[in-house]
């Protein structure tokens, strides 16, 4: 008997709690939910509304002013966030969208290569930095490790996801080293990203070529071998400057909302958003990078 009171105050308390919880939540939302019914079903102009509608939502994903309101509040929201702070990174995802984004990382990924310039040297072209190209280096690695010399491309490398950057760069730096820092507005979620394990490749020269394309992850990738590797050198222009993060959260309907939400710094802290890596040796744009590598192993 006992027991069964102390099933029922538990429920009591429980079904209390959350209703207390509606209610908060409800009261919080009062504003937008009174603007939202408004608008979207008594605003007379209805020819204003599909037009705003229409710029904001494919007309095939169209399901009408009330269901789709949130969508479009996502989408203004974002858009004028991305103008006032020139971040293309903030965005809605329409499901087509999604879709299309996944068919080209993978596709670009495939891309990727491995082959031997000389006998003393192993060419590695990263076109991304996925899951794809992470288990391409992975699966490489004894073959790579053969050569003494590496000519790693990462020229119009747009990054990718950081877990991915971090993996890879864990195959040429030592145990603990602090490969990136993630600076978030909220501390708790602020951290220094450490590798773990010994390092697998042990190069006498590597050579990196960049690009002004070169972006996001794999500048990271390359700050992270430059702090770490002393045989390191980097040609080319420098990168693109992209020292963001951003999380992507799956919405009704198969949308999706996209948002920068942290700050990827360097191993000490450095910031190369809007400034990107300089190379150790600018080379102009038309010269044959491969090739420019090649003269410094050799020499």
């Amino acid at each position: 008997m006992k027991n069964i009171n102390r099933r029922y105050r538990v429920f009591q308390v429980g079904f209390f709690v959350m209703v207390g919880l509606f209610i908060v939540t409800v009261y919080m939302s009062y504003d937008y939910w009174v603007f939202k019914i408004l608008i979207a079903n008594n605003y007379v102009f209805t020819d204003a509304l599909d037009e705003l509608y229409g710029r904001h939502i494919l007309e095939e994903n169209r399901r009408g002013y009330f269901r789709d309101f949130d969508r479009v509040v996502i989408s203004v929201v974002t858009q004028e966030l991305s103008a006032i702070n020139n971040d293309r990174h903030t965005y809605l995802y329409a499901p087509q969208e999604i879709e299309f984004v996944r068919v080209a990382d993978r596709a670009a990924a495939r891309r990727a290569r491995v082959e031997a310039l000389d006998e003393n040297t192993v060419y590695l072209y990263v076109p991304n930095i996925s899951r794809i190209t992470r288990e391409f280096v992975y699966n490489n690695r004894e073959y790579l490790a053969q050569y003494p010399n590496l000519v790693l491309n990462l020229q119009g490398n747009y990054g990718g996801w950081l877990p991915d950057f971090h993996r890879i760069a864990g195959l040429f730096v030592p145990d603990g080293s602090v490969i990136s820092r993630d600076d978030t507005r909220m501390p708790m979620f602020s951290r220094e990203i450490t590798s773990r394990g010994e390092p697998f490749f042990e190069f006498e020269n590597i050579v990196i070529l960049q690009n002004r394309r070169t972006a996001s992850a794999a500048e990271g990738l390359i700050m992270a071998l430059s702090e770490y590797v002393p045989s390191v050198v980097t040609i080319g222009q420098s990168t693109f400057g992209k020292g963001t993060g951003q999380v992507t959260i799956p919405l009704t309907g198969g949308y999706a909302v996209r948002a920068t939400v942290l700050r990827v710094l360097g191993p000490q802290g450095q910031c190369i958003h809007g400034v990107g890596v300089a190379p150790d040796i600018e080379v102009d744009i038309e010269v044959d990078l491969v090739e420019k590598a090649m003269e410094i192993i050799r020499g």
